[in-house]
């Protein structure tokens, strides 16, 4: 075995061979980091030149790839192998385009003009979708709104009422909704609301099961829990004693559920098909056998084995509930969108599209085929933790992407669009490129991804939706991803304590790309009086990330930083103060508005002046993480003084750009 083989299948399969971190330092992927992620996508990395072979003669002899990107409303020649065969055309069911079909002619498969879809060819019996993509997504313009829009964000788990089970609900969404669109708010901002799995533990949104289906957690039951003041009071989340109080309700509910009810719940399963009955049947074997798959009996770890359908034929009515919970999910989410946008919101909802999911969950289990194995999605060395991170989540494999008409991805797309007016793609470098980490300690690197297929499947479903995509587009990029992102109409992020002159100096706002979502903070990053303060940075030293060295480093440029904006912000150049009082933040939040991105967003945990951040990267149990609460109850967004001066600047702005 020669390293020039292996180098040249690594290549082949879209390994990187080297890459640079955030501080510019060159890490070159080592023979065993490349042995192990060709293992990971099914590749035998022993016999790479026999493996390369093959694939380059699989590639050879297929007549068309798995998918093609073509123009929506212009034809497109298609060349295939062989010169005279027949073909056709399965319409996108969204379109009112009719079945086209014919024979190539000199090797050419002449299409027609499709409308924006995703349309199945057929040639000899193998099938290649035909992405028929719009130039670009939707933006603001497209959906006929002036720029600026604004919103606020907040996490969904914590909202609070005197009515959830300590865990904020769809129901308290649209109650959210309302209260703050009769403020001038354009849309409200909200962690991932995917499945995390009946029987798991996990708690943290951006670890789910299967992002093509909802988190249970979140639906409000019709009756009250005896249990709910208690749940309610904690000061933290309690999600075991939520999840069980709910589980008991909803399955009362689910018994006795009335003959409407019972009528509009078929005709979503129906529509729904085999993915929400794998997904249901997962979610009912794993309360028997446990929450990882993997530990499974062998019978059971394909979801068409025969023990897997004697399962759910046996266990119908269990079955039949956890659908019953998507249902209802379902629905709820729809109708907190609908309160949004009743109450005057330009957007509405505004939710997140998590980058990957858990091994040992659901949609690995149901398309094995689509993801890469013994490897982790995380990150080298960036802003977020210097250190890089590993996150536990499987990739999805280049390889395995074009399984099944790339129908993982899309259904995945489909349920974060489906009920929003934006949403935000985590991660978005993922279109491009994603650090794969072996899970045996070896070194990772990046592996490459199809960019114009990714694209063209997101703004089709963009389109189909009306909803505007954000990509989050921070950390180590790779280059000339901004450009595609603009090109498509894709929103990027400008997140102030990320945005910096070649010096190293905060920006003001007005120096934002206009393409943009600006905020202050994120679910990751300290909130606006932690940043003033440094308080994460005690935190990273205190929790190993940061030796004495490092964090006084990392004190004294929190020094600059604060004085640097109390002059953008303020104009001052005299010493600012030690804390942040809320004249501070309402005018920090003002001068976002007043800048130059195209959209706003204003953290709550922001707007009320928390000291504390969501998530604390890189930790697990040294912080409580996904399990604080808003700081204040939904009656508290009837009014919000310390909104009005955002709301104010950026209604002036729209006003000076007419």
């Amino acid at each position: 075995m020669t390293d020039t083989a292996l180098d040249a299948l690594a290549a082949h399969a879209g390994i990187f061979d080297r890459y640079r971190d955030l501080a510019a330092v060159e890490h070159v992927a080592s023979a065993d980091t490349k042995r192990a992620l060709l293992a990971a996508m099914g590749l035998d990395a022993d016999h790479p030149g026999e493996t390369l072979g093959h694939l380059q003669a699989e590639a050879a002899v297929r007549s068309l790839p798995a998918a093609v990107v073509v123009r929506a409303g212009e034809p497109a020649d298609l060349r295939i192998q062989g010169w005279d065969v027949e073909w056709r055309l399965a319409p996108d069911p969204r379109t009112a385009e009719r079945l086209h079909g014919g024979r190539s002619q000199e090797g050419v498969i002449a299409l027609p003009a499709l409308a924006v879809g995703l349309h199945v060819l057929i040639v000899q019996e193998r099938q290649t979708l035909v992405v028929a993509a719009p130039d670009a997504a939707p933006d603001l313009a497209a959906r006929g709104l002036a720029a600026p829009r604004w919103g606020v964000t907040t996490a969904l788990y914590g909202l609070r009422s005197d009515e959830n089970l300590g865990i904020g609900t769809y129901r308290d969404l649209g109650a959210a909704a309302e209260a703050l669109g009769r403020q001038g708010v354009d849309f409200l901002g909200i962690n991932p609301v995917h499945a995390l799995g009946a029987a798991s533990g996990t708690i943290s949104p951006y670890s789910p099961t299967h992002r093509g289906f909802l988190n249970t957690s979140h639906i409000a039951p019709l009756d009250d829990a005896e249990e709910g003041a208690d749940l309610r009071a904690r000061q933290q989340i309690d999600y075991a004693g939520g999840r069980h109080a709910l589980d008991r309700l909803l399955r009362e509910q689910h018994r006795r559920m009335d003959t409407v009810a019972a009528e509009d719940f078929r005709a979503f399963r129906a529509r729904s098909g085999a993915a929400l009955q794998d997904f249901a049947t997962f979610e009912a074997l794993s309360l028997v056998h446990g929450a990882d798959w993997r530990a499974w009996p062998e019978t059971l770890k394909h979801p068409t084995a025969s023990a897997v359908l004697r399962f759910a034929a046996e266990n119908e009515r269990e079955v039949e509930y956890h659908a019953y919970l998507q249902w209802l999910a379902d629905s709820q989410l729809a109708s907190a969108q609908r309160s949004a946008r009743s109450a005057g919101m330009a957007l509405g909802l505004y939710v997140d599209l998590a980058i990957g999911v858990r091994p040992d969950g659901a949609e690995v289990w149901g398309e094995p085929n689509f993801f890469a194995r013994g490897v982790s999605l995380g990150t080298p060395p960036d802003q977020f933790n210097a250190k890089g991170q590993v996150w536990g989540l499987a990739p999805i494999s280049p390889l395995g992407l074009q399984n099944d008409l790339f129908r993982p991805f899309v259904d995945a797309m489909r349920a974060v669009v489906g009920h929003a007016g934006l949403a935000r793609i985590d991660h978005v470098l993922g279109f491009m490129r994603c650090f794969w980490v072996p899970e045996d300690g070896t070194p990772g690197a990046y592996v490459r991804y199809p960019t114009d297929l990714l694209l063209a499947l997101t703004k089709v479903e963009a389109f189909h939706a009306g909803c505007i995509i954000i990509g989050e587009d921070l950390g180590v990029l790779p280059e000339g991803l901004r450009d595609r992102l603009a090109e498509s109409r894709l929103y990027g992020c400008s997140v102030a304590q990320f945005e910096r002159d070649p010096d190293g100096d905060l920006t003001h706002p007005s120096e934002y790309r206009t393409a943009t979502l600006a905020s202050f903070s994120t679910h990751d990053t300290p909130t606006v009086r932690g940043f003033w303060q440094g308080w994460e940075i005690e935190r990273q030293q205190a929790f190993g990330q940061l030796d004495a060295e490092a964090a006084a480093g990392a004190r004294q440029r929190r020094d600059w930083d604060r004085r640097r904006l109390h002059w953008l912000v303020d104009g001052a150049a005299d010493e600012p103060p030690q804390d942040l009082d809320a004249a501070h933040v309402a005018r920090l939040h003002a001068a976002l508005g007043d800048g130059a991105s195209d959209l706003i967003a204003v953290q709550l945990d922001d707007v009320f002046a928390r000291l504390e951040q969501p998530n604390f990267p890189g930790t697990v149990d040294e912080y409580p993480n996904w399990r604080l609460k808003c700081p204040v109850a939904i009656g508290d967004l009837e009014e919000v003084p310390a909104l009005e001066p955002v709301r104010r600047s950026v209604e002036n702005r729209r006003a000076r750009d007419r």
